[in-house]
């Protein structure tokens, strides 16, 4: 897991070979002027969610992973609580969906941290997180970016 500011993400690029257009794309967008749904780039490994969601009571928050996609997450209007707990300490499935490439846990998060405009995580399928918790709603983006293609 990553957590910085948008400002940095020149810093990451290195990490995988679709980040660097994945991330200029964020930078470069005004995601307060678009609406909520899917972006689709035709022929790309990767799209963009632009989400509206009511945030959650913490302990209705279950960590989720992914085993194809490294998410972005990056807040656009609110702010939100994110649950991280390591996957390899995550071991009762409490539900799972491969076509959607999520499988959420039973077991809780071990560190919370919060997330603001102006700041991105990045998750690795190495990394089950539970996000949307706190109260009120949220605007964000969540870019899912395939790990091999």
């Amino acid at each position: 897991m990553i957590l910085d500011i948008i400002d940095n993400y020149r810093s990451y690029i290195h990490l995988h070979p679709l980040l660097e257009k994945v991330f200029e794309y964020l930078y470069s967008t005004d995601f307060s002027k678009v609406a909520p749904g899917k972006i689709v780039f035709e022929g790309e490994p990767f799209h963009i969610n632009v989400d509206e969601n009511v945030l959650r009571r913490e302990e209705d928050a279950y960590p989720e992973a992914h085993n194809e996609y490294i998410d972005i997450q990056m807040p656009i209007d609110g702010t939100e609580r994110v649950g991280y707990i390591p996957r390899s300490e995550c071991k009762t499935i409490k539900r799972e969906n491969p076509e959607k490439d999520v499988v959420f846990y039973e077991e809780k998060p071990t560190q919370f941290f919060t997330l603001s405009p102006g700041k991105f995580v990045l998750f690795f399928p190495q990394d089950a997180h539970a996000p949307i918790i706190g109260e009120g709603k949220i605007k964000k983006i969540v870019a899912k970016v395939k790990v091999n293609f």
